[in-house]
């Protein structure tokens, strides 16, 4: 009778399918959020300059609940993602310096972003333009290099 107990015999063909679909998936969202961030760094909030005043907080609100929409549910699953590829048993280190980017994002957006986003709220103010590109930095030079390290992961387990 076969010994049920130790599955170390099955575990390879059952996890690579989970992994390969998780990688997929990882890699489609990181790319996703890195060109978004890109985009936001270099042309959307630089952007916000050429905003007239008078029409700024009504252009900022129209602006942040769209942004919302579409980043949300891609950092969303950006960290249900992460969660899966640490269940599934990813590349450990490619991982652990994955999550670490995801959370400087995160800490990033919530400290920094959304309180600036708040405050452009009341209008148009541009030191405060001004530093929602600089500190944006953070998260553009982090997706950025979580999405070289996802892509490289990746590649290396041959999805």
């Amino acid at each position: 009778m076969p010994d049920f107990r130790s599955t170390h015999h099955i575990l390879p063909t059952l996890t690579f399918p989970i992994m390969s679909s998780i990688a997929c998936f990882n890699l489609a969202v990181s790319w996703a959020l890195l060109v978004l961030i890109w985009l936001v760094q270099l042309i959307v909030y630089p952007g916000f300059n050429r905003i007239p005043a008078g029409n700024f907080s009504t252009y900022h609100s129209w602006y942040a609940k769209r942004i919302a929409m579409i980043v949300g549910p891609l950092m969303l699953a950006e960290v249900i993602l992460l969660i899966g590829w640490w269940w599934a048993g990813a590349d450990r280190s490619a991982a652990y310096v994955a999550t670490l980017a995801v959370f400087i994002i995160w800490l990033s957006t919530f400290r920094l972003q959304v309180p600036l986003h708040k405050r452009l709220q009341n209008g148009k103010d541009k030191d405060l333009i001004r530093l929602l590109v600089v500190t944006n930095w953070i998260r553009t030079s982090a997706w950025s290099f979580k999405t070289l390290v996802v892509t490289t992961a990746v590649f290396r387990i041959g999805v």
